[in-house]
């Protein structure tokens, strides 16, 4: 195990320990040995984000190291355990310990964890704000309670770099067109923001939620947009959503055939005329356009 695994592990034995010392004495203890003390690093100043892949695989409690899916499977069947988690988030203030409270209640989710995580997102504290809207990660866009939470803030508007996060959080999901459409309109607002770089979030996604008549004509504009970020987006939302129009072709052809655009914008281009049906004259811009990228990328060398 690496040392910050193992002073992770310890900062959490802290913070665990006086929740969960009753269920450390159950009969969920592993036989494993206990690992040595840790040094004296720094905490971390942030919480760890929430991620499955980097969840530990146990926690020390006490003197004895307990699995961490022990642990989850134990609050997703008892109710009074989660509550003492939840509980004990609400008071602990140690940053890395928190962070791994985070992880595992994104591991246990439910109704009640989804709750706990709308009051976070409704904090004025913005650290509580802000794990709110990590655990809400876990929940698809197709809960309204969700959906509604995200769009309420988005419309509040704000520093465009958070509402870039929040607009990445928008991921599409199967629902009636009804309820789709408040996230439709609010997205292509967001496509004509002044900060390109939330403009260009806005672009990618909104071409994942909708195909219709609006997104072509948006998708249409951002691959023209000054931004390369824009364009770079605008041409994967392209790829990616179906969305085919001969003036989408058109765009992508001037673009593939420009000697004043960038390799970069020409490359992706020319990937993405390969979804749309070409004509013989569009043809051979295209195979021009293919083979000009092939030689900028080192191919055939």
């Amino acid at each position: 195990m690496k040392s910050s695994q193992v002073l992770l592990i310890a900062v959490v034995c802290a913070a665990l320990g006086a929740a969960l010392g009753a269920y450390v004495a159950r009969r969920e203890v592993t036989a494993a040995p206990t690992p040595a003390a840790p040094s004296s690093t720094q905490a971390p100043q942030q919480p760890a984000r929430i991620d499955a892949a980097t969840s530990p695989e146990y926690l020390v409690l006490g003197n004895e190291r307990i699995s961490f899916e022990s642990l989850r499977q134990r609050a997703s069947r008892d109710p009074a355990f989660l509550q003492s988690l939840l509980q004990r988030y609400r008071n602990e203030r140690d940053l890395a310990a928190r962070g791994e409270l985070l992880s595992l209640l994104n591991a246990v989710s439910g109704e009640d964890v989804l709750r706990f995580a709308l009051s976070l997102s409704a904090s004025t504290r913005p650290e509580d704000e802000r794990d709110g809207l990590e655990l809400l990660r876990a929940y698809s866009m197709d809960r309204p309670e969700v959906r509604q939470t995200l769009l309420a803030k988005l419309e509040r508007g704000g520093d465009p770099q958070r509402m870039g996060e929040l607009v990445a959080m928008l991921t599409p999901a199967t629902m009636p067109s009804e309820d789709a459409a408040p996230v439709v309109a609010e997205l292509a607002a967001l496509a004509r923001h002044p900060d390109p770089n939330l403009r260009a979030q806005a672009v990618l996604q909104l071409a994942q939620w909708d195909d219709g008549e609006q997104v072509e004509d948006l998708l249409h504009r951002a691959i023209l947009d000054s931004s390369a970020e824009v364009r770079a987006k605008a041409i994967a939302g392209v790829q990616g959503s179906g969305i085919r129009s001969d003036r989408l072709k058109e765009a992508l052809l001037a673009i593939a055939a420009d000697p004043e655009a960038s390799a970069a914008d020409r490359g992706a281009a020319t990937f993405a005329l390969q979804e749309f049906r070409l004509n013989r004259a569009e043809y051979g811009i295209w195979r021009r356009a293919q083979a000009q990228s092939d030689e900028e990328g080192g191919e055939g060398r």
